[in-house]
This record gives structure tokens, C-alpha cells and sequence, in this order.
């Protein structure tokens, strides 16, 4: 006999599929939290189905359980009444590493082992096909709810959204606004959009993007490669175990960084970066420092752009190569090189490079007070964003770009960038400005620098006097 023990409808996904690849036809029990039980009511149609036997224990008893001595004597008595002597099992099988269970079996002296990632056999039709019988699959799809395959688009992007509970610093707004924005930059006006919801998720999506398909029926996002009438061309995600198992099956996959969350208001600046690069320097390599690689990769390789390219990261500045674009973000100081280093190596460079200051935090990194001159090579590039609904309704955002070569700054200083947000209600611009324009920005940066490096100088010398007191 076998013994199967799972936490989550990820796991038990798994643990069905393991158990019909190797050991089907053998006498198979699991063992579940009644998480399982909660998310599918209908938990007991696996017996026969699935399994000879189901054993379900409560997830709060353990819960209640001060230390591990406890908790040992809660799931031996569990076992106990429930009749479940563990050394009648040829072999045990724990999905859920670090569980009550594996605890339990670990200090008992129990032997098992551990299984991971076999719902991507599902989902993988060249094996589905080969080695799963069609029916089983039916079995597994209507078990899970999937009565009649999901009919949609040939030409439509799977967008997956994130658990609620997973986005807690997050207000109602942002929320909202995060998915707007993927929708805006990564699926195209001619695709049909199409949403996975997680079950606790009661965001309005049909109001926000209307024409879309909802789907809220609660199933592990494996199996959408099984659940369509069309086969999707590309599926989006913000980071999870479940869309890592889907790479390869579609066309396109873009996966949306953890970083994205707290910082999706920098996609404008990254964007435009991204378009002048595709428009102006298609020919460079491309490097980065700090910045949201993710990020810059998806909007490198959205339609408009095609770009196809790999950026490169560089751990230090000694690394980028003569006639490359360079790109640096200050988002997350710790990991970056200082202004000094920065500012130096941007006097070194060759005069066919061009660096891209993001400047998200407006840390100003090129700067280096009172070096002011590193301005005379700078252009800066302002995005203007307004509302559709009303248009008085503006704010800008800039970055800065540094190249030794006049003919360069003026050639990114014309480029002309247009892109209408039609979900965030946005339309952004970058138009060409005067030599007057360009002045008064370059002095705003000059001034905003400044300051920002003194209120640097005055938190080290605060630092370095409380440790001297």
C-alpha cells in the first residue's frame, strides 16, 4: 500500500498525476488538510476515483499546538483513530515539505519521501498524450470542476492574478492599477484577453477590461494548458510555483518581477528607455545594472518592439564593453556601485556608449557634487503623462541619458514617443524640446541633485557623529 499526504490543490494535482504514472493499479490512500477540504467540497468523489481511501485532519489542531512535542502526540492520536498504522505502507509519499505530517514522520523515525513538480506531466501534452489515457484526464478535469473546455479566442493572452493575501502592503487602487498596466503594455488592442482569478480574489475585472473572459472556476493554473477550446499565445503572471511549471507550453510568457508590485509606476520610464533604444539603437548590446530586468525584457519583446534581445547584468562597471548601452536604476541602493564610482566611470567611457539613468528614486547617481560639467553630456528625456478624461490632469516624469556625442543627445532629444494607456486612462508623450527647454531641465536636475547629495553628506555626518559620541 501507499500513503499520500498534501497540503494544497497544487499538491494534490501532483500527487494524482504521480500516482497514475507509477503506481496505478496499486492500493493508494492519502492523507489531507482540510484546506483540501474547504477548497473543493467535493473531496470525497477522489475515493475510487483516485484513491482507495481518504483521511482528513484538521489543520487547526496543529495550529493550537505549542511546541513539537505536542504537536507529535496531536498527530499520533489522529493516526491512532483513524485506525492508520504507517508501517503497513510499502512506501510514503509527503508533498508538503516542512508540514505537521513530515514532522510527525521525522522524528517517529519514519521513513518516506518526497515529491515535487509532477503536475507538470499534466500539463505537457507531448507527455499527456504519450503516457496519460484520455479519460483520465477528462476524470482529473471534471474533478476540479471543468465540466466543458473554456471556449475562446485563437488569438488571446491568459493574464494569472496574484492571491489578495499575498499583496497586503497593497491598497485596492494599486492593486487595480497593476493589473491595468500589464494589460496596457503586454496585451495588444487585437487580442482577446482572457483572466485566471485565484477564489479569494473579487476584483472587478469585467468592469476594468470589458470583452474579457473571467475565469473563476478554482482549479491549479497546470492544467489551463488542458481547460481552452483554443490553444492561448501567451500567458502572464506575477511570480508563482504554478506559472513556472507552464514555460514552454505557450507561444509567449512573460513573467511580471516580485519588484513589480511596489514599483509598477516605473514601467513608463522603463518603456521609453526600451522604445528609444528599439528606435535609435537597435544595433547596441544592451547591459544593467540594479535595474528591473524582468521588466526591461518584457517591454524589449512586446509587439511593437521585437526586438528579441537578452539583456546582460553586470555586477561591476569594469564589465561593460566599449559600444554598449548601459542601464542603471536606483531602486535598491544597497546593491549598487557609488556615486563616485558611477560618475568616473561615466568620464571613461568610449563616445560611442549611451547610458540610461532610470532614476526611479531620483538618487541622481551620475552625480557627484559640485561635479557639474557630467550635465554638459546629459540629455534629459521628459514623459509627460495625461488624462484621457481630463486633460488638465498632467504630471512628468524624467530620465536621464548620457552619451559624449552631440549628434547622439540630439538625435534621442527629437525622437518623438507617443503611447495611449486606454485601461490606466493615460496617454504618455515625449516630445523634442528647445535648447531653452533643455536648459531649465538640466539646471531642475543640477538643483534636485544637489540637494539630494547634501541631504547624503548630512546623514553620514549625523551617522558618524553618533558614533563617535
Amino acid at each position: 500500500m501507499i500513503l499520500y499526504h498534501v497540503f494544497s490543490p497544487y499538491q494534490l494535482l501532483n500527487v494524482i498525476v504521480y500516482k497514475e504514472f507509477f503506481h496505478k493499479g496499486q492500493v493508494c490512500y492519502i492523507l489531507l488538510s482540510d484546506n483540501i477540504k474547504k477548497e473543493y467540497p467535493q473531496f470525497m468523489q477522489m475515493e475510487d476515483l483516485f484513491f482507495d481511501k481518504i483521511f482528513v485532519y484538521h489543520n487547526e489542531l496543529f495550529c493550537e499546538t505549542e511546541n513539537r512535542n505536542s504537536t507529535n502526540k496531536t498527530f499520533g492520536k489522529f493516526l491512532t483513530e483513524n485506525n492508520i498504522n504507517l508501517h503497513e505502507f510499502s512506501e510514503i509519499i509527503v508533498e508538503s515539505r516542512y508540514s505537521y505530517f513530515e514532522s510527525y514522520l521525522v522524528e517517529n523515525k519514519c521513513k518516506f519521501s518526497c515529491l515535487e513538480k509532477a503536475s507538470k506531466l499534466i500539463s505537457t501534452p507531448e507527455i499527456a498524450e504519450e503516457k496519460l489515457d484520455s479519460s483520465f484526464i477528462d476524470k482529473v478535469l471534471v474533478f476540479f470542476g471543468i465540466n466543458q473546455k473554456i471556449q475562446i479566442n485563437k488569438n488571446s493572452a491568459i493574464l494569472i492574478t496574484q492571491d489578495p493575501s499575498n499583496l497586503k502592503n497593497m491598497s485596492f487602487e494599486e492593486y487595480k492599477k497593476v493589473y491595468q498596466l500589464i494589460v496596457d503594455y503586454f496585451v495588444p488592442a487585437e487580442t482577446r484577453l482572457v483572466i485566471k482569478t485565484t477564489p479569494d480574489d473579487l476584483m472587478f475585472y469585467n468592469h476594468l477590461f470589458p470583452q474579457t473572459t473571467v475565469v473563476k472556476k478554482n482549479f491549479p493554473s497546470e492544467l489551463l494548458p488542458l481547460v481552452f477550446t483554443e490553444k492561448p499565445h501567451t500567458v502572464i503572471a506575477l511570480p508563482s510555483a504554478s506559472i513556472n511549471n507552464l514555460i514552454g507550453y505557450f507561444e509567449n510568457y512573460i513573467r511580471i518581477s516580485t519588484s513589480f508590485e511596489g514599483d509598477f509606476n516605473i514601467t513608463h520610464k522603463y518603456y521609453c528607455a526600451v522604445r528609444l533604444i528599439s528606435e535609435l539603437f537597435e544595433d547596441y548590446e544592451i547591459h544593467e545594472i540594479n535595474s528591473d530586468k524582468l521588466l526591461l525584457e518584457n517591454l524589449l519583446n512586446i509587439s511593437e518592439n521585437q526586438l528579441g534581445r537578452c539583456i546582460n547584468t553586470v555586477k561591476n562597471l569594469s564589465q561593460v564593453p566599449d559600444k554598449s548601452i548601459l542601464i542603471i536604476d536606483d531602486f535598491n541602493r544597497g546593491t549598487l556601485p557609488t556615486s563616485k564610482e558611477i560618475c568616473n566611470f561615466v568620464e571613461s567611457v568610449d563616445k560611442e556608449s549611451i547610458i540610461f539613468f532610470i532614476n526611479s528614486n531620483k538618487e541622481y547617481l551620475f552625480y557627484d557634487y559640485p561635479n557639474k560639467e557630467i550635465f554638459e553630456s546629459i540629455v534629459p528625456v521628459n514623459i509627460l503623462h495625461s488624462s484621457i478624461i481630463d486633460e488638465t490632469e498632467q504630471y512628468p516624469q524624467t530620465l536621464f541619458i548620457y552619451s559624449k556625442r552631440k549628434d547622439t543627445r540630439n538625435m534621442i532629444n527629437l525622437q518623438k514617443i507617443e503611447k495611449t494607456l486606454n485601461n490606466s486612462n493615460e496617454i504618455l508623450k515625449k516630445d523634442a524640446m528647445s535648447e531653452e527647454q533643455l536648459k531649465i531641465k538640466i539646471l531642475e536636475g543640477i538643483l534636485e541633485a544637489t540637494e539630494k547629495r547634501l541631504e547624503h553628506y548630512i546623514k553620514l555626518e549625523k551617522e558618524l557623529r553618533e558614533q563617535l559620541d
